[in-house]
């Protein structure tokens, strides 16, 4: 019973430890690629300026889900491909049947048509769906060179952990085998013992 419980205990751990270095790996390359990532059907990201404040703040995660650009509307806080090859995510002011939307952010006096022209639908990568997590992703965004040292770090401990449980579980195997070798061969010794003695 309690190894049973050792063991679910130990994968829970491990799972959690897996997701946060996930979720943050994540993120960083994020960071890094000024893009979000895929993942299950959805598109995920941090956001790094203050453009749509106070709607949305930097360090904010953002969930963007694909859809199709028709069903979008004025209002709609979207992620879209920039002509400087980042994402953006700003609100769509105006919406043209042919041509595609005009952005801007809430915290903009500006919108962005004179640098973006209209965000045709290829351009459009997804309707924000969910926003939030500053408290989390403002440290990730402060900290970033030392949550990465921090990452490969854990991960190179779970990754000797787990080869020297590896090594001691090939070992106690090795150990088995060669035990019931020796007792295998003792026997055999034992019966040619018997088998000399019943001879004489």
């Amino acid at each position: 019973m309690k190894k049973s419980f050792k063991i679910i205990s130990t994968i829970l751990i491990l799972s959690m430890i897996f997701i946060l270095v996930v979720i943050v790996s994540l993120s960083f390359m994020s960071f890094i690629t000024k893009k979000p990532v895929a993942l299950f059907g959805y598109s995920y990201g941090v956001v790094e300026t203050a453009s749509m404040e106070p709607l949305i703040v930097p360090g904010d995660f953002v969930l963007i889900e694909s859809m199709d650009p028709t069903t979008l509307k004025v209002g709609d806080v979207i992620a879209f491909k920039s002509v400087l090859g980042i994402t953006i995510v700003h609100e769509i002011i105006y919406v043209h049947e042919v041509e595609g939307f005009i952005t801007q952010g809430i915290n903009n006096d500006v919108n962005d048509f004179e640098v973006e022209g209209y965000i045709t639908h290829d351009e459009v990568i997804g309707k924000i769906t969910h926003f939030g997590g500053h408290e989390i992703g403002s440290i990730l965004i402060d900290s970033r060179l030392q949550i990465i040292g921090i990452i490969v770090i854990i991960v190179c401990i779970i990754f000797i952990i787990q080869s020297l449980h590896v090594i001691k579980l090939l070992m106690n195997r090795q150990k088995e085998k060669y035990a019931s070798d020796l007792e295998k061969f003792k026997k055999e010794l034992k019966e040619n013992q018997e088998k000399l003695k019943n001879k004489i």
